[in-house]
């Protein structure tokens, strides 16, 4: 069997606490207050497996984002291009390739999928950010150019853009902006006042769920909603021993991160919602690997737990992308299965993921049942 390597990272950037708009109902969560659920609790209802071919081999760090038809998957190890599944998990081919020549990108670093399924990319290069656009057909267009030096970006409703730039000074001294249609920074939020050296980095930072907006960065404890142009701190994580120190703002970076990284660490790296759930990603990097826990929030009686997963042994449920029809969607790999699933839940699904040329990824939906 072929298998592409297993893409693996840890994250090198700096972050730096801010005044912001904040909630009186702004909800506070203590991790190490959760309780642990066991992933028993978690039912899988459907499994897609994604058609998987040599020329579109992606290892396990991938950005996913989807519609009512299609399921979209950025490789974050490469970034060569987007790639498409209906879900039935049939493959579409590859949107915005990145190479040379007229019909590729030169770089990508986001994407934003549009209600007619055309989708819009952000490639940051030198000191400006482009967004372009790319029809059904695959023909590109440059929608705006901007000396924003954006690494994220999303769509708002009334066409205007949301940019995140980080703490990547001279270029953010806010680490976000609003830009109108044709690029141009119309509102400022996040003053970016960090003025050291840092190592670059690109994250997911806009979380579209339902009618909402929700926004993390990079070591900040904050989930923010965006509404009415106006940024809302609506979660506070305490990560306890696994806050960043104050030192790590004032040191050299290869010094703090070293020492930090010696302790550990822990960061926001999802956000999900619907009508009756919440789900909380919370990277762990730890000396002994990364971890993940996440954390649950049911919203119809407040209840809060959960899951524990790392990549070592445990990664069955690691990687989440969204929540659908109020089931939990996961993305993990056919062998990941085969060694995850106790014998009598795998002898039951078995046949839906057969051995292929290659291993390949593998959506997962699940219910999930919080402890009494």
């Amino acid at each position: 069997m072929k298998i592409k390597p297993i893409f693996y990272y840890s994250i090198f950037f700096i972050g730096f606490s801010c005044n912001s708009p904040s909630s009186e109902d702004q909800l506070q969560i203590t991790l190490n207050d959760i309780s642990l659920f066991d992933k028993e609790n978690l039912t899988i209802q459907k499994i897609i497996p994604l058609e998987t071919r040599s020329e579109n081999l992606m290892g396990t760090d991938i950005r996913v984002k989807f519609d009512e038809k299609t399921f979209y998957l950025m490789d974050e190890g490469n970034k060569d291009g987007i790639h498409r599944f209906n879900k039935n998990g049939e493959y579409l081919g590859i949107v915005a390739p990145v190479g040379n020549g007229p019909d590729f990108l030169p770089k990508m670093d986001d994407f934003f999928i549009n209600s007619d399924g055309s989708v819009e990319v952000l490639s940051g290069i030198g000191d400006q950010a482009k967004v372009y656009h790319i029809s059904e057909a695959g023909e590109i267009s440059t929608v705006f150019e901007t000396g924003y030096l954006a690494s994220s970006f999303t769509k708002l409703p009334s066409g205007e853009y949301l940019l995140y730039g980080s703490y990547n000074l001279p270029f953010t001294q806010f680490r976000l902006v609003k830009a109108n249609s044709e690029g141009k920074v119309i509102s400022s939020f996040l003053d970016n006042t960090y003025k050291n050296k840092l190592l670059p980095m690109t994250e997911r930072n806009f979380f579209k769920n339902g009618n909402d907006l929700h926004i993390i960065e990079s070591f900040q404890p904050y989930v923010y909603n965006f509404h009415n142009d106006t940024l809302e701190k609506v979660i506070e994580m305490d990560f306890g021993t696994y806050s960043i120190p104050d030192y790590f703002w004032q040191e050299d970076i290869m010094n703090s991160f070293g020492k930090m990284s010696e302790t550990g660490f822990a960061n926001l790296h999802g956000f999900f919602e619907d009508e009756q759930l919440i789900l909380l990603s919370v990277h762990l990097q730890k000396p002994e690997g990364i971890f993940k826990e996440l954390i649950f929030i049911d919203k119809s009686t407040d209840k809060v737990q959960k899951l524990s997963t790392n990549l070592n042994d445990d990664m069955l449920y690691h990687f989440p992308i969204g929540i659908e029809d109020g089931e939990v969607m996961f993305l993990t790999y056919r062998s990941v299965i085969l060694n995850g699933l106790p014998k009598d839940q795998l002898d039951l699904i078995q046949s839906e993921i057969p051995e292929k040329d290659f291993d390949y990824p593998v959506i997962l939906k699940t219910k999930i049942q919080l402890d009494e």
